[in-house]
């Protein structure tokens, strides 16, 4: 697949190591009829995303240099029911359920084929890591999903100071992994073209895309990308790329 020996292999959090047991408007409709409020899933989509895109533009990064990621949050739970909940204070309790949850089992599972790829990386000796534009409840959130002792290190964007695909952060994620490592020796796998393919291409590292409809993704050389993680298991095996 690869020219050289990699050895160190980051990977993305979201969609990539893990996914939403259920859409987030999903568990938002739900987290609020457990309020006693009835709210469209539909409703919750659209100003979730509306929302998510106006703080993520003024406050950047979870509001790293602003506000603390907490209110950032809750800002979007805010924005998102303002105009179906009239009551702060029942607002207020579902976004403390919100962020509470999302540290959990509850809202996450495994991605297909993830603890079977991290078994079989960490047999071969290779190095792993986690960079995801993430807030800090990430270490939380793998460590109770049970795969956080298989990193080395887990680098979020809010921690860094950078958010991905800003070369910066795998830079940082290079001297955590506290090895002589060079960047062509280096391979992030992430679900997202610009953030994690051209952000790991731009650091000068190789890129694997992991996306469950190869039909979107047609301008990439199909050794770029993959379906699930048991399928990347099976390339890096039959490549034999870590030996």
């Amino acid at each position: 697949m690869f020219p050289n020996k990699i050895k160190l292999i980051t990977f993305d959090a979201t969609n990539t190591l893990l996914k939403f047991c259920t859409t987030p408007w999903e568990y938002y409709s739900k987290v609020a009829s457990e309020n006693g409020y009835k709210v469209s899933e539909d409703v919750i989509k659209d100003q979730f995303y509306k929302s998510y895109r106006v703080f993520s533009q003024e406050y950047p990064n979870f509001g790293r240099e602003t506000i603390h990621w907490d209110n950032w949050w809750r800002r979007i739970v805010h924005a998102t029911f303002n105009d179906q909940i009239r009551d702060t204070a029942a607002i207020n309790r579902i976004a403390t359920a919100l962020i509470e949850d999302y540290k959990t089992p509850k809202c996450w599972c495994h991605a297909k084929g993830s603890l079977e790829l991290l078994r079989y990386l960490k047999k071969h000796g290779v190095t792993l890591g986690v960079i995801s534009n993430f807030d800090p409840r990430l270490h939380e959130i793998l460590h109770k999903m049970c795969v956080h002792s298989y990193f080395k290190f887990v680098l979020t964007s809010y921690e860094a100071g950078y958010s991905k695909p800003d070369r910066r952060i795998f830079e940082s994620a290079v001297k955590l992994s506290s090895a002589p490592v060079l960047p062509h020796e280096c391979l992030h796998i992430g679900d997202d073209f610009k953030k994690d393919f051209e952000g790991a291409k731009g650091a000068g590292w190789h890129g694997i895309l992991v996306r469950d409809n190869k039909s979107s993704l047609e301008q990439l050389n199909p050794k770029y990308q993959c379906l699930n993680l048991i399928e990347l298991k099976g390339r890096f095996h039959s490549e034999k790329m870590f030996l």
